[in-house]
């Protein structure tokens, strides 16, 4: 025997709800042709689920159990529905979730040379577990985390390194020091963006809210660099990448929590999937390696 989903939702809205007008209010149907599912309900498990009382209606004990097990298939009828698509969008398109943000800048282009047939679309989330979740549940097809996870059905490629800098005016007390620490750096105000995923958390534990000026927009970010002295943080990366103004000194901060590695990871299954991606990946890092430029 199958019950109809629309009766199942009917029924779990009454459940949460707790009575047939708020439900019918929240299903926006009338309170009649609820009442009249409920009873098909009934009929259709040849068991009773209501108490009735003075033109009232609860949940009996049976009841009760029976909207449990209605709210557990709907959630699995979603996740169905939601994986399905999941997996469909992934045979199309790559989606790529990140902790944090030079990764994708830097595998973007790996990407494209190498899967150029598929779409691609990238996202930053601060904490390796809900990107892992997220692979797990085919919402990603890689990500990028800066713990290398010991799973066994999940494939994990070192990629890069990247270390915090703090970026200040030549004129500046720290323009003087060859390194700092994060305990060297409370009390000033420093600049940085928003959207820095997982640095976000390690900053605000090492330094308070108070001591940073976040901005969510990069071109209020950039405008303020340039009209101000405040310090703001940078990386090893994004000074290799020419993002440092002239009248700066860049500064490593030498905490053992400002310093990343990367590790692209995907599942098992669908490692030969992405095989020229991951060589391309370990080609470059020789490549840097023998330059000198990768940090170990």
């Amino acid at each position: 025997m199958l019950i109809e989903s629309y009766l199942l939702e009917q029924f779990e809205a009454v459940a949460r709800c707790g009575t047939l007008l708020k439900a019918s209010e929240d299903l926006h149907i009338s309170q009649p042709s609820l009442s009249r599912s409920m009873k098909k309900l009934e009929e259709e498990l040849g068991v009773s689920l209501f108490k009735r009382e003075n033109s009232k209606i609860s949940l009996n004990e049976t009841g009760k159990l029976a909207a449990d097990y209605a709210r557990r298939a709907l959630e699995a009828n979603r996740e169905m529905v939601e994986r399905v698509w999941a997996f469909d969008r992934s045979l199309r398109t790559v989606s790529i979730g990140s902790c944090s943000p030079f990764p994708i800048n830097s595998l973007i282009p790996v990407l494209q040379e190498h899967l150029p047939e598929r779409t691609l679309s990238a996202e930053l989330m601060g904490s390796d577990e809900k990107l892992l979740a997220g692979l797990r549940n085919h919402l990603y097809q890689m990500v990028v985390l800066h713990h290398c996870p010991e799973d066994k059905d999940l494939f994990c490629q070192r990629y890069l390194d990247e270390q915090l800098y703090i970026s200040v005016a030549k004129e500046h007390p720290l323009a003087k020091q060859n390194s700092v620490t994060f305990e060297g750096l409370k009390g000033l105000r420093i600049l940085m963006t928003a959207h820095v995923g997982f640095w976000m958390d390690i900053t605000l534990e090492k330094l308070g809210s108070s001591d940073l000026l976040i901005q969510n927009s990069m071109d209020a970010l950039g405008e303020l660099i340039d009209a101000s002295n405040l310090p703001f943080f940078n990386s090893d990366q994004m000074l290799k990448a020419g993002y440092q103004p002239p009248d700066r000194v860049a500064l490593p901060i030498t905490d053992p929590e400002a310093h990343a590695t990367y590790w692209i990871t995907c599942m098992a299954s669908e490692q030969q999937k992405f095989r020229s991606v991951f060589s391309a990946v370990r080609g470059n890092m020789l490549r840097n390696h023998s330059l000198g430029l990768t940090l170990e």
